[in-house]
């Protein structure tokens, strides 16, 4: 009995000596959140070729299995060994992958960043700047004449032009020129990061069953088999709305920038390399993504030719009733099962924490959270035995107004899980669960 008194003792001592510390810790944290900020940042960039590995690793996957089942099934027919064929097989796959990689490294330096350049070169000659200048002047000038507008522009441009002018005098070309190197050693950090990144994929794709596995012992040892399975089926989730986002997303982006190219050049508009890709980009992102590519590109054209900026929004409108009823749906498959308000909040959060990649990252993420807490309420509510089903909670004015589920029998006990352990689908298979 005394013994069991001490430990009882120990343990209320340790869990007040954890949340001591765990209060210390949450008030060094947020009394220095901007240093606590840049520490992490500086980790991310120590570890970001492991990041970018993990990355290239998660988009080059589902090369590597399909090009491995197609090789399997090619050398069952041979005289190999089982062993042989299925190393053949996904060597074979990695290196499918690694050069599917490179070939999009490889269209992205050589295809289109040349034609971006020379698109920025025609748009910033100095000839064009002027003729720019006294296009918008001369249509403020007809439209505006003698209102309050037209001098408020004057006026708003002659401090434009003062600007600039002081801040060329006070160029400081030591400053510009470290500035400079500065930039260029950056852009070979990000190159051999990237590097080092593919590298690090393909080890990543060879050992990937070992790491699974290895993943899943130390989560065995450390957890109970209730929390372990759970922690399984989380991450059977989370790869399934990442797989089909993430990978979806960039598919669809690459089609709507390909589609928006040949569309401007069929129509005859100018700078369609830089437009393109810019909409290609910008669509990676939810609900937002459309009109930051379309609003800077359709003033690029309203500035060069307004009658080509009414034909482009037009046509961006088109496509994107298009892509977001018929395309995007045919490529993402399954939703994601949250509300465009839900999306709009966590590309607001995510983005404003973590940036672009945050906006592209973050509704996946949601979507996950999302789930969990889903699982969790309808898992109380279970146990309390009320409904689940939301459209009962719509009229709801007590909570005597639910109807509650009867008592199970003590012989008969069914309890309705909050979740299918086995509910993998088969593609979640491409990265071994």
């Amino acid at each position: 009995m005394k013994l069991h008194r001490n430990e009882n003792y120990f343990k209320w001592g340790l869990t007040a000596f954890l949340v001591f510390v765990a209060c210390a810790l949450f008030w060094i944290v947020f009394s220095n959140l901007k240093g606590f900020y840049e520490l992490i940042l500086d980790f991310f960039d120590i570890i970001s070729p492991i990041l970018f590995g993990c990355l290239f690793a998660y988009l080059m996957n589902p090369v590597m299995k399909r090009t491995q089942r197609l090789l399997e099934k090619l050398l069952k027919k041979t005289k190999l060994s089982d062993g042989k064929q299925l190393v053949l097989a996904k060597t074979g796959g990695v290196i499918a992958s690694v050069i599917v990689l490179l070939f999009a490294f490889y269209a992205l330096v050589a295809l289109i960043v040349p034609n971006i350049v020379s698109s920025l070169e025609e748009l910033l000659q100095a000839s064009k700047l002027e003729g720019y200048y006294n296009r918008v002047n001369t249509w403020v000038n007809e439209v505006f004449a003698g209102s309050r507008f037209e001098a408020w522009f004057h006026k708003a441009l002659d401090s434009v032009l003062q600007v600039l002018t002081d801040w060329l005098k006070k160029i400081d070309l030591s400053k510009l020129l470290s500035g400079v190197t500065s930039s260029v050693y950056n852009v070979v950090m990000f190159v051999f990061n990237m590097l080092v990144g593919v590298v690090a994929a393909v080890y990543i794709l060879l050992y990937q069953k070992k790491l699974c596995a290895q993943a899943k012992k130390i989560t065995v040892a450390v957890f109970n088999t209730k929390h372990a399975d759970r922690l399984f089926e989380i991450a059977r989730r989370t790869n399934r709305i990442f797989s089909g986002y993430v990978i979806g997303k960039i598919i669809d982006a690459i089609f709507v920038g390909i589609v928006t190219y040949f569309a401007l050049l069929i129509m005859g508009m100018p700078f369609a390399p830089l437009i393109s890709v810019l909409v290609g980009v910008t669509n990676i992102i939810p609900f937002f993504g459309p009109f930051l590519g379309a609003i800077p590109s359709a003033l690029l054209l309203l500035i060069e030719q307004p009658i080509d900026a009414l034909y482009f929004i037009l046509f961006i409108l088109v496509l994107q009733m298009i892509d977001g009823n018929i395309i995007e749906n045919r490529i993402l498959g399954e939703k994601l099962g949250i509300s465009d308000l839900w999306v709009l909040v966590a590309i607001l959060v995510f983005g404003g924490i973590f940036g672009f990649g945050g906006m592209l990252l973050g509704v996946p993420v949601f979507a996950v959270l999302y789930t969990l807490i889903v699982d969790g309420v309808n898992g109380r509510l279970r146990r309390k035995r009320y409904p689940t089903e939301t459209d009962l909670y719509y009229s709801l004015q007590c909570v005597e107004d639910l109807p509650v589920a009867p008592q199970p029998s003590a012989s008969f006990v069914s309890v309705e899980p909050a979740y299918d352990m086995h509910a993998a689908d088969e593609d979640d298979e491409d990265f071994d669960e």
